[in-house]
């Protein structure tokens, strides 16, 4: 008799554990769950910019760029230079 009632005891405790493992399962807005985050343009962190102008620059570096800058202002394009050298009326060809 003793063998019988433990076996009906631990059916028992069986069907409970798998009715309480079933009860906890929550049902998850989808609205309300993670997302991997996004950081395109628009979102958190924005694109890296160009903040040499910020910096604090050696003297020796601040003569250095209105320079390069200069320099660049005057180079010209072949074409565009070999117009600027005009013959005189005394050194053009007769036609």
């Amino acid at each position: 008799m003793h063998k019988g009632k433990k076996a009906k005891g631990k059916k028992v405790a069986l069907v409970l554990i798998v009715r309480k493992k079933q009860e906890t399962k929550k049902v998850v807005n989808p609205l309300l769950g993670k997302r991997p985050k996004n950081f395109s343009i628009g979102q958190d962190i924005h694109p890296k910019r160009d903040l040499t102008h910020f910096v604090k620059w050696p003297c020796y570096i601040k003569l250095q760029q209105p320079r390069a800058i200069f320099y660049k202002w005057l180079k010209v394009p072949l074409a565009v230079n070999q117009s600027t050298q005009f013959l005189d009326r005394k050194q053009l060809p007769s036609c």
